[in-house]
């Protein structure tokens, strides 16, 4: 029997340092002030759903937004350490002037959007891209149900860099979603695809885009 899974897959709400402008990686860093009044957007956008589950990266910003989604629907919390973002190595906690001062070739190929770039000591976009595919098409679920992804930037973006023909001339940052954005994904048996995505409507009304 064919299993089809709908996955609502949402970037976290802004953090501190996004809103400065610092590359976080696998760091931690608080949701701001701005990504509490996206997530309260985020829920108003959500509520035609009917989630049968919510499953979120362990970074604390994500599980701000992830629990807010779970309490507001009444689903069950799942953490998967799958959905993290992109391990940026010794370019964590710098801006991006700092990263190409750091080291100009691997910080530019990363910032230029290169899906196999590997920061020193970290991961290519295309590995954290591969590893939130894998959690998505293993996670069980009932036949028909909708299910909710917390997730970040890079990974997400390499995921539909992925799912939009995988084109290594074309740069993975052509699909950066914003923060509070959703995309829908659609799985058939073990085959996932774009429905839409980087949908951010909800965030223009109290311009928090």
């Amino acid at each position: 029997m064919c299993q089809s899974v709908r996955f609502i897959v949402v970037r976290h709400a802004e953090s501190v340092w996004n809103q400065q402008g610092i590359l976080q990686g696998q760091l931690e860093s608080p949701t701001s002030a701005r990504g509490l009044r996206q997530i309260d957007a985020l829920l108003g956008a959500l509520n035609d759903y009917t989630f049968s589950a919510v499953i979120s990266s362990p970074s604390q910003r994500a599980l701000t937004t992830a629990r807010a989604i779970a309490q507001h629907h009444s689903a069950p919390l799942h953490l998967d350490s799958r959905l993290h973002e992109q391990h940026l190595g010794r370019f964590q906690a710098l801006t991006a002037t700092q990263i190409t001062q750091h080291d100009p070739v691997s910080g530019a190929a990363l910032l230029a959007g290169d899906v196999a770039a590997v920061p020193p000591g970290g991961e290519s976009v295309l590995d954290a891209a591969n590893r939130l595919h894998q959690a998505l098409l293993g996670w069980e679920a009932r036949n028909g149900t909708c299910v909710c992804v917390v997730t970040h930037g890079n990974t997400l973006a390499g995921l539909l860099w992925l799912l939009h023909g995988a084109d290594f001339q074309q740069p993975f940052t052509r699909y950066s979603p914003p923060n509070c954005s959703f995309s829908l994904l659609y799985r058939q048996d073990h085959t996932l695809r774009t429905e839409t995505w980087g949908q951010a409507t909800h965030l223009l009304r109290d311009n928090l885009l």
